[in-house]
């Protein structure tokens, strides 16, 4: 009777925690769908964040990225939040040089219109190791990243593009 009584309560408390588990994904919020001049608007201006879904090293292993992976950019100032991996050909100084984690207040940025799309150019002056970032944006808002640096492999970043919000900020 006990192992009954136990079974039950187990079975009970397994339900319970799907249950809720479940319900909390109803808060999720969702960003509404760009439209392709949703897109040229946000690339003329330029004021538009890339989350980056996916990674692929130059000589390594494409891999899915956690969400958090982005980078804001405006008129003003880039703020980049993403991780490396690949080959660095010097050692960082710092830990936290490891990944291209920066914000940028001195860059040009050149936008240039596709058949399929926007290509954009970003080359910093204020971060000496990185040589240029290279989207390539698409009318259904996904996009791609190239980036190239002076002492690492390149990379690239596969996600999509969304609205920036006046909050949006480093992590």
């Amino acid at each position: 009777m006990k192992a009954k009584n136990i079974l039950a309560a187990t079975v009970t408390l397994f339900f319970v925690s799907i249950i809720i588990g479940c319900s909390s994904t109803r808060n999720i919020k969702v960003d509404p769908p760009l439209e392709s001049s949703d897109i040229k608007r946000m690339t003329d201006s330029p004021s538009f964040v890339f989350v980056a879904s996916y990674v692929d090293p130059w000589n390594g292993r494409r891999r899915d990225l956690s969400p958090g992976y982005e980078i804001s950019v405006s008129k003003d100032t880039l703020i980049s939040y993403l991780p490396f991996f690949g080959r660095g050909y010097t050692a960082p100084i710092s830990p936290s040089d490891v990944d291209f984690d920066f914000t940028s207040t001195k860059f040009s940025y050149t936008v240039t219109p596709t058949r399929t799309g926007w290509d954009i150019t970003i080359k910093t002056r204020d971060q000496t190791y990185l040589r240029e970032l290279y989207f390539r944006l698409f009318d259904n808002g996904k996009a791609t990243l190239n980036i190239t640096s002076i002492d690492r492999s390149a990379i690239t970043y596969d996600g999509y593009i969304k609205r920036r919000t006046t909050t949006a900020s480093k992590k």
